[in-house]
């Protein structure tokens, strides 16, 4: 058992470790203004990543990590959902009434939120029936 989660744990330090490696890689591509290889270096991390995740002979999350993951996801979309709820229709109100003005990053973000639950009701949706 002691083996098992000690190679279990090495897996996962190598995919995370990739994946980090791949972020260095795009930040300090920019940063020297070489954005083709930054991309590269990211894709070579995200890949590995992917790799080491899928064809690692040991399972690299159990359901302890499972019911963490979801609980997380949880909060987060809760989370969220408040920020949508109230942060939208209270920017537009100021807004309207000349108290602010928003950029447009507000409206983007406020886009990205729709769609990330327009996704996710699609995608539960979807699950619903076949699980």
């Amino acid at each position: 058992m002691m083996q098992r989660l000690s190679q279990r744990q090495q897996y996962q330090h190598l995919m995370y470790g990739l994946l980090v490696a791949g972020i260095l890689g795009l930040l300090i591509g920019v940063y020297f203004n070489q954005f083709v290889a930054g991309v590269l270096l990211y894709w070579v991390g995200f890949f590995g990543m992917l790799s080491v995740w899928q064809l690692s002979p040991v399972l690299l999350y159990d359901e302890r990590d499972i019911a963490i993951e979801r609980k997380a996801s949880d909060w987060t979309l809760s989370i969220f959902a408040f920020v949508l709820v109230l942060g939208a229709p209270s920017g537009l109100i100021l807004e309207h009434g000349g108290v602010l003005t928003l950029p447009n990053a507000f409206h983007g973000a406020m886009w990205v939120l729709v769609t990330v639950y327009i996704v996710f009701g699609v995608i539960y949706t979807i699950l619903r029936q076949y699980v």
